[in-house]
């Protein structure tokens, strides 16, 4: 190897040793390398601190912000005591409705309707990121202006939350991704 090449990398191998020393200033290896997949918060210095807002301790760097429309919004407590009380009664009519095997959109529709009343609802196909279908059905309805209930049924089980709305799909949550 030339003497020229040796030099240029000579410089850049102490380039790099520096730039990895000045870098780890007081941290050991571990520190250096333990946040790799944004395990840990990273130390923002944004004076937006709102509860719903704030990272867990294990979220990547910008978790809040690109998850915003997975959230869903406050209720008000008039609204939410209403859609407590109506998650009582949907949890307990799919549960029948569960135990004789129709838990498909078009088997749950009609109890869904039934239940809502004037309220606006939606029932769809359970989502799935398997390849296979996934036999069930999700459902929202809207209780009052901030609330609904959400949930799904499936052949194994009927859950029931109570939520605000979120942004973006209103009653039922969104989509699931990657």
């Amino acid at each position: 190897m030339p003497m020229r090449k040796r030099i240029a990398v000579a410089v850049a191998v102490a380039a790099v040793a520096g730039v990895l020393l000045v870098a780890s200033c007081g941290k050991s290896a571990d520190d250096l390398f333990s946040n790799l997949n944004g395990t840990r918060a990273s130390h923002s210095h944004d004076t937006d601190t709102s509860a719903a807002e704030t990272p867990r301790a294990d979220a990547p760097p910008n978790y809040a912000d690109n998850n915003r429309v997975r959230q869903p919004g406050e209720m008000s407590p008039q609204d939410e005591k209403r859609a407590k009380q109506k998650a009582t009664e949907v949890n307990q009519a799919l549960e029948d409705l569960r135990r004789r095997g129709k838990v498909e959109p078009a088997e749950v529709r009609p109890v869904i309707a039934r239940l809502a009343g004037s309220a606006h609802f939606s029932v769809r196909e359970l989502s799935s990121l398997r390849a296979d279908k996934t036999e069930g059905s999700s459902y929202g309805i809207w209780i009052g202006d901030t609330a609904c209930v959400t949930g799904a049924v499936n052949k194994d089980r009927v859950w029931a939350d109570v939520n605000g709305h979120y942004p973006e799909s209103r009653c039922l949550p969104p989509a699931p991704t990657h």
